[in-house]
């Protein structure tokens, strides 16, 4: 019904929390973002197989080459270029280098669609193959795993071309 002038003065007034509450909100949230980052850089611990052999190598290789993306030097994410590949990449002697599913794959040979190579497993990655005796029945996109020497690390082999664009 009627209200008076001290009624609608509360009424229209904001609800503004006292600074000491909002400094400890804005460093709360600060911190967590420091965390979320140290955390995605790889793992922490140098022992780890993730810094040792073919691993490390298409970390490096997919990180100068992202790098290359964010700066624009490279135009669309598609193949790997060579300059981009890491020494231990090189002396796999690849046909062509690409990414699938956030992993690196090192294409060693190619004949009529088919073609074969290594597929280095991130532990970053959010896709992760699995090799087993009859891997041919659960092919993924194509690929067919056997297990290689090295941690993370299978041959391959794909019949099927890529069932999606390259991105532009």
């Amino acid at each position: 019904m009627f209200r008076g002038r001290a009624e609608d003065g509360m009424m229209n007034e904001t609800f503004s929390p006292p600074a000491t509450l909002r400094r400890m909100t804005v460093v709360s949230i600060g911190a967590l973002l420091v965390f979320l980052c140290s955390c995605m850089q790889g793992p922490a611990d140098p022992g780890s197989t993730f810094h040792k052999g073919l691993q490390r190598d298409a970390w490096r290789t997919l990180s100068a080459y992202d790098a290359a993306l964010l700066a624009h030097r490279e135009k669309t994410r598609t193949d790997v270029p060579p300059a981009y590949w890491d020494p231990g990449i090189q002396q796999l002697q690849p046909v062509k280098v690409y990414t699938h599913r956030g992993n690196l794959v090192v294409v060693q040979s190619m004949n009529e669609g088919a073609e074969q190579g290594k597929y280095i497993d991130l532990p970053v990655a959010p896709f992760h193959p699995v090799s087993a005796w009859f891997s041919h029945r659960h092919a993924v996109d194509g690929f067919v795993f056997r297990p290689a020497r090295g941690t993370g690390v299978f041959n391959y082999m794909r019949t099927t071309p890529v069932p999606y664009p390259p991105y532009k």
